[in-house]
């Protein structure tokens, strides 16, 4: 039975080295993820308004699983921005252990991420949604290079 792996890159973007693509990624990615949290929390202020607005209509307890999924995204985000400069340090200086704990803790927040995002989808704008579809995709792109780096400098190749 064939496995479905990740693809393995030789170069970032086509053109320049895996270091220098991790860095850039990371710094790129502390940006949009802070981004992300600050347009993540203008969408908490509006459903909280929203929900003050709307006080005896029958969607407010909804309006407040979201207003709480969102919250908890935005802390994710606010971790994963330190962990993103802490990454940027670690691959500056090659430190595999700091990498691979990063690579874990990005998969599991990846994993929250996308349950929250599906879980307020359709309490969001069409700006809100698209940002965060970018972010997906930008991050997705991320785990691959980061992986490729991991196996360069690493004799062995296991991650």
């Amino acid at each position: 039975m064939a496995r479905m792996e990740l693809p393995v890159l030789d170069k970032f973007c086509f053109i320049f080295d895996l270091k220098t693509g991790c860095i850039a990624m990371g710094i790129i990615n502390s940006i949009l993820t802070f981004t992300l949290a600050i347009i993540l929390i203008t969408f908490a202020v509006d459903i909280k308004e929203e929900a003050q607005l709307r006080r005896d209509d029958v969607d407010t307890p909804m309006s407040s699983v979201v207003y709480t999924i969102v919250v908890l995204i935005v802390v994710l985000l606010f971790v994963k921005f330190v962990l993103d400069l802490v990454f940027v340090y670690a691959v500056y200086k090659e430190k595999c252990g700091i990498i691979k704990k990063y690579c874990i803790f990005w998969i599991v927040f990846l994993v929250l991420f996308i349950i929250g995002f599906l879980k307020s989808l359709f309490h969001m704008d069409a700006g809100h949604v698209i940002a965060q579809i970018l972010f997906l995709a930008e991050n997705f792109y991320y785990i691959v290079v980061i992986r490729s780096y991991l196996i360069s400098i690493n004799e062995d190749g296991v991650l």
